[in-house]
């Protein structure tokens, strides 16, 4: 079965509520040293979470085509 865009229109909204919420709730009880490096430890895990997700769309994507 096929998603249709209006299937997408709300996709991703709970993840955003999720980490909002996971966001205040740490935030009480860090130091402001602490925030500082959680944040720059999750955004660098972000980051390679995207390269590595990046790399193994094209490498299907490759494989797909030259299969073809």
């Amino acid at each position: 079965m096929a998603i249709s865009n209006k299937d997408c229109y709300n996709a991703g909204f709970d993840i955003v509520a999720l980490a909002s919420s996971l966001s205040i709730l740490i935030s009480q009880n860090a130091s402001i040293n602490d925030l500082n490096i959680l944040a720059g430890f999750f955004s660098a895990l972000g980051d390679n979470l995207s390269i590595i997700a990046s790399a193994r769309s094209t490498c299907e994507a490759n494989n797909q085509s030259s299969s073809n």
